[in-house]
């Protein structure tokens, strides 16, 4: 339907060009961060720069809901200024039909926030962080398709995984002579942290002399290299960042090595009910719209929807700490402020709809 088709371009218009302006102003802010750090190690401004673009994916995700709040109000606003939306209403359209083309607005905008979180993010943000801890630490790292790379003096390092809470699994040091030729690697199943040094565990040790190569195994062997605590941390792939797959993954691995997962769980349903989210905000706005018509400007309605956006964040943040502290299974935790706000949006509109009547 060519109505339709028009509020889904408003909507979306709205949506995205107060996502530019978020996100930007976001960006700002961390760019005029990022100016005291240059001069720390090798970090230039082409390191900022870098850092700063590659942080654009995660800003997008994060200001994505209150895009959608803002740019739904100011977008249907305008139309019900113009009288566009009585006109609609006068044509037989009706508040459901109103619904059904806000959720396919909020749909489409809920599969790009999905398809960004979860393919682009995960890359960028560690991107980011390596690029910006390694040049401030002066110590190289790159992170590859299968693991993580680091050089420390004349060693070599590959990690297969680094998580949470200072472990890692799948170690490689390649070690190397003055020349820059290998002397000697070791092989890690894995290896914890501690203070500035590493435990390494089930070691094969395989040193190459000119004329022969010995091989030893160890239970576990102290590496105690110059790697900087910040750079692995920069390194470190958070949960939030991970990909639902890779998150779904870390999770059982988890669960089979008896260790808490609950942060892991809590996260993994925050991902998956993130697009649910941005529906979600994209029904709230509505109320607002429908109860103003022509009263109100355009500044009134950004800050209803800035208001609103600021309840939804304290709120939701509030019931999941709540939902933490009681143990709360984190599927249903991750979930209780959209039915809440959902909840909200419906009985908003109920109460608009019922006063109109009475004035009818």
């Amino acid at each position: 339907m060519i109505l339709g088709r028009y509020i889904l371009r408003q909507i979306t218009q709205g949506a995205l060009l107060t996502l530019l302006i978020l996100v930007s102003i976001s960006l700002f802010f961390t760019f005029i961060g990022e100016l005291s750090d240059i001069g720390r190690g090798y970090y230039d401004m082409l390191h900022v720069s870098q850092y700063v673009a590659l942080r654009i994916p995660g800003k997008v995700i994060e200001f994505m809901p209150l895009a959608v709040l803002i740019g739904t109000i100011l977008s249907l606003g305008g139309l019900a200024s113009n009288s566009e939306i009585i006109a609609m209403q006068a044509a037989g359209v009706s508040v459901v039909r109103l619904l059904r083309w806000v959720i396919f607005s909020g749909m489409w905008l809920a599969f790009l926030t999905f398809v960004v979180a979860d393919v682009v993010v995960p890359m960028t943000e560690t991107t980011a962080r390596t690029i910006r801890s390694s040049a401030i630490s002066n110590t190289p790292a790159l992170i590859g398709k299968k693991g993580i790379w680091v050089k420390d003096a004349s060693q070599v390092i590959h990690i297969d995984v680094l998580t949470p809470g200072g472990r890692a699994m799948g170690i490689k040091i390649y070690r190397l002579d003055k020349s820059g030729n290998l002397f000697q690697t070791l092989t890690a199943e894995t290896a914890t942290q501690i203070g500035n040094q590493w435990r390494l565990e089930v070691v094969q040790s395989i040193q190459f002399g000119q004329d022969s190569v010995q091989t030893e195994e160890f239970d576990e062997l102290i590496y105690a290299g110059k790697i900087s605590n910040k750079l692995l941390d920069a390194l470190l792939i958070e949960p939030r960042q991970m990909s639902s797959a890779d998150l779904y993954d870390y999770k059982l691995f988890l669960v089979k090595n008896n260790l808490d997962d609950s942060v892991e769980s809590l996260t993994f349903w925050q991902k998956v009910f993130a697009p649910l989210t941005v529906i979600v905000m994209g029904l709230l706005a509505v109320p607002f719209v429908l109860g103003s018509q022509r009263e109100g400007s355009a500044g009134q309605r950004l800050i209803t929807g800035i208001l609103v956006g600021l309840a939804y964040a304290v709120v939701s943040k509030l019931i999941i700490q709540f939902g933490v502290q009681i143990n709360l299974l984190p599927v249903l935790n991750a979930i209780a402020p959209n039915i809440l706000f959902f909840t909200l949006a419906i009985y908003l509109l109920y109460r608009k709809q019922s006063y109109r009547k009475k004035i009818a």
